[in-house]
């Protein structure tokens, strides 16, 4: 027999652990949505403003906003017709001091200054490599829509953990049906991501294919095994010289078999999209497999714990 001891210190540490991990991703939920508040002035100002370049009077180093102490920042004042203003400016190298003239953007209807083009971005790893590796429609979206769809993400997440401890705290009979309801409608939101990515991703393989034949010079190739298990789970790349940069994009087996560094290799570039691919590349399926496997998840977790709780309730 277990001690009661035992099981009130187990069930505090659980509720604690939970509160905890609650108020951090509630904690992220709030960020993600004051960033997506920030991009969505920031693109005002870019589309709207206008350069204007002031002296700085006085700077102001400390932390104003909790995303400061994770850049190098500094909050300047300066005048600008006559009037005082301040804004904050990211410094990448160097040192803004007093005297120093900056230019920023000026938006007349906001009456307020932002500096140009430094926002907190994304990182994007397809800078130089074809978005047809490890594709995903995320890769398209802009960081507006990126810090929306996060915030939206942590939002329900941060919902979900505080129903949790609502329902380890308060035991109601119909509590034990929204619980299961939650999770099918995630798992179903998940399946529809997928099945939505698997569609571009094919749209996406279209658009490239239907580009013009070019040839590029390889310098190097390279696998990645996602499982040690499948060699179906290996995908191959090659890095090729495209006009003064490079680029890495997918390749099928055999031509990571038989390429050589200097070797000319035929490839579809188009321009819209500033990507490419060999020419004798075909689509890859694991998003395929994964949507598959997604839609039969979310059907046997819809029989198991919606459409049998349905049938149990009398008529």
């Amino acid at each position: 027999m277990k001690h009661p001891i035992n099981l009130s210190i187990r069930s505090f540490v659980r509720l604690f652990v939970t509160l905890l991990l609650t108020a951090l991703v509630g904690f992220a939920a709030w960020g993600s949505w004051q960033l997506y508040e920030n991009e969505v002035v920031s693109r005002k100002f870019a589309r709207e403003g206008k350069l204007v370049t002031v002296q700085v009077t006085a700077t102001d180093r400390g932390n104003h906003f909790w995303y400061d102490q994770f850049t190098n920042h500094v909050y300047i004042t300066f005048k600008h017709l006559g009037r005082s203003y301040a804004a904050r400016y990211t410094q990448d190298s160097g040192w803004v001091s007093e005297g120093d003239k900056v230019t920023l953007l000026y938006h007349p209807q906001v009456g307020a200054f932002r500096q140009p083009g430094k926002r907190i971005h994304f990182a994007s790893p397809f800078s130089d490599h074809s978005r047809l590796i490890d594709f995903t429609i995320a890769s398209m979206w802009s960081d507006q829509r990126k810090w929306q769809v996060l915030g939206l993400a942590l939002s329900t997440l941060f919902a979900i953990l505080l129903f949790g401890m609502l329902t380890s705290i308060v035991r109601l009979p119909w509590l034990k049906w929204v619980g299961p309801s939650i999770m099918v409608v995630l798992v179903l939101t998940g399946t529809l991501y997928f099945t939505f990515n698997t569609l571009e991703y094919f749209h996406y393989y279209q658009r490239v294919k239907s580009g013009n034949q070019i040839s590029v010079k390889v310098l190097s190739t390279d696998y990645n095994v996602r499982s040690s298990n499948s060699e179906g789970w290996s995908t191959y790349r090659a890095t090729v010289q495209f006009g003064k940069g490079q680029r890495v994009i997918p390749i099928e087996a055999a031509d990571y078999e038989k390429l050589r560094p200097q070797d000319l290799l035929p490839v579809i570039y188009k321009r819209e999209l500033d990507d490419m691919m060999p020419v004798n590349y075909g689509p890859e399926f694991s998003n395929l497999i994964v949507t598959i496997f997604m839609w039969f998840l979310t059907i046997f977790l819809a029989k198991q714990y919606i459409f049998k709780e349905i049938r149990k309730v009398p008529a």
